[in-house]
C-alpha cells in the first residue's frame, strides 16, 4: 500500500503518462480509479478493446465505462499489495490497446 505522500507523487507520475493520449485521472482513492479521455465517448472502439484486457488483471475487481461521458471507472483490490508497478502495467495496456486501435484505423484510410 502507498503512503499518502507516495500517493500523491505517483499519481502526478501517472497523468503525466496518460496525457499523452488525452486521458485525464479524475478521481483516486486506493481501489478504485476514474479516468475520462474524449476518445472514450459514445461506442469507442479503443474501450470495447481496452475493458476486456483490464478485467483480465487479476487484482481488477472491475471495470465500467460510462460512454455519455467518456470514463472508465476502475475498481481494484485496495487490501492487496498493489504497487506502483502493477498499475503502471496497467496504465502500459492503456497506451498499447490506444496505439493497436488508432494503428488499425490509419491504416484502413
Amino acid at each position: 500500500m502507498l503512503s499518502k505522500v507516495k500517493q500523491v507523487f505517483f499519481l502526478r507520475k501517472v497523468e503525466k503518462m496518460l496525457a499523452n493520449y488525452q486521458i485525464t485521472v479524475k478521481h483516486f482513492i486506493p481501489g478504485r480509479v476514474r479516468l475520462a479521455s474524449p476518445y472514450w465517448e459514445g461506442q469507442s472502439k479503443i474501450v470495447q478493446r481496452l475493458m476486456p484486457e483490464l478485467e483480465r488483471e487479476a487484482k481488477i475487481r472491475s471495470v465500467r465505462h460510462t460512454k455519455e461521458t467518456g470514463t472508465i471507472l476502475v475498481e481494484y483490490d485496495p487490501s492487496s499489495n498493489v504497487q506502483e508497478e502493477q498499475i503502471e502495467q496497467w496504465i502500459h495496456t492503456v497506451h498499447r490497446i490506444h496505439n493497436e486501435v488508432i494503428t488499425e484505423e490509419v491504416a484502413r484510410l
